[in-house]
C-alpha cells in the first residue's frame, strides 16, 4: 500500500482528473451491466413496477452525477496532497475495523441528511428530483440533483479530513456504497427467503428496503442498515413481515396499511 500512496503522490492534476473520470464511468458501466444481469435473473421477484424507457433528462442527470463524483475524487486527492486528509497503508484487521466504523458513521450521517432532505423546502430544492423516478433501475443510483451529489461527497471529505484512515478502508467503502446503492435500485429482491429471514438482515438493509422508500417516501430512510429507522420510527411497519415472506410483496404494499401511514414523518413538511 505504501507503493500505491507514493504512486498517487506523483500523479499530475490532469492524470488524476482523467483517472477519476475513468473510475466513475467504470462504476456506472459495472452498475448497469451487473444490475441488468440481476434484474433478468431475479425478475420473478420484482418489488417495484418495471421502469419505462430511459429519457433524456435521466441520462443527463446520470452523466452529471458521474462527472461531479469524479470532481469530488479530485478534490479528495488535492486535500490529501495538501495534508488535510491523512491516509495510511494499514491492511488486515485494522483496515477492516476502520471500514466497518466508517460505514456505520456514514450510515448515521446519511440517514440524518436523508431525513433533512425530506423537509419541504430542501425536498423541493433537490431531493424531489430523485423521487421523480419511483420505479428504479440500476442507473437510478446516479439520478440525483447536483446539490445532493456534492452534499454527499462533501460530507465524505469532511469526515476524511477529521479521521486519518487506511486507503484500503477508503477503497472498501467506495465498493460498499456502490454495492448497496446498486442493490437498492434494482427493483427486484435477489435474496431468497431463507437468507432474508436471518437475524443479520433485521439490521442490514436488503434491496427491498430502499425499494420501499421509493414506493413510499415516508419510510426506510437508511442506506446500509435499518438501525436508525428502527430507532426513530421511520421503518415501514410491514417491512419485517415482507422480508420473511416466501415471495416479497410489491414495495409499499402491506395489508391494512396505506402508504405514508403511520410513519409519514419523512414526508415533505
Amino acid at each position: 500500500m505504501d507503493a500505491v500512496l507514493e504512486w498517487g503522490a506523483r500523479r499530475g492534476v490532469a492524470e488524476v482528473v482523467a483517472g477519476a473520470l475513468a473510475v466513475n464511468v467504470g462504476m456506472l458501466v459495472v452498475s448497469v451491466l451487473v444490475g441488468g444481469l440481476l434484474v433478468r435473473r431475479f425478475g420473478q421477484r420484482r418489488v417495484t413496477p418495471e421502469p419505462g424507457p430511459v429519457g433524456r433528462a435521466e441520462r443527463t442527470l446520470v452523466a452529471t452525477a458521474v462527472v461531479l463524483n469524479a470532481l469530488v475524487g479530485v478534490a479528495g486527492w488535492l486535500l490529501w496532497r495538501a495534508g488535510w486528509i491523512r491516509l495510511t497503508a494499514d491492511t488486515g484487521l485494522r483496515a477492516l475495523v476502520e471500514l466497518l466504523l466508517f460505514t456505520l458513521l456514514m450510515d448515521a450521517l446519511m440517514y440524518a441528511g436523508h431525513w433533512m432532505a425530506h423537509r419541504r423546502r430542501l425536498y423541493q430544492l433537490a431531493h424531489e428530483m430523485h423521487h421523480r423516478y419511483p420505479d428504479p433501475r440500476p442507473s437510478t443510483l446516479f439520478v440525483l440533483h447536483p446539490l445532493e451529489v456534492l452534499g454527499f461527497g462533501g460530507a465524505w471529505l469532511v469526515v476524511l479530513c477529521l479521521w486519518g484512515m487506511s486507503i484500503v478502508a477508503v477503497g472498501g467503502y467506495v465498493a460498499v456504497n456502490l454495492v448497496f446503492g446498486l442493490l437498492g435500485h434494482l427493483g427486484v429482491e435477489p435474496f431468497p427467503a431463507s437468507v432474508r429471514r436471518r437475524r443479520l438482515f433485521h439490521w442490514v438493509a436488503l434491496p427491498m428496503f430502499h425499494a420501499g422508500h421509493h414506493a413510499d417516501p415516508g419510510v426506510n430512510l437508511g442506506f446500509y442498515t435499518t438501525v436508525w429507522d428502527r430507532l426513530f420510527g421511520t421503518v415501514d411497519p410491514g417491512y419485517d413481515r415482507a422480508r420473511a415472506a416466501d415471495r416479497p410483496p410489491p414495495a409499499g404494499v402491506t395489508p391494512g396499511r396505506e402508504p405514508g401511514d403511520p410513519t409519514g414523518t419523512a414526508e415533505p413538511v
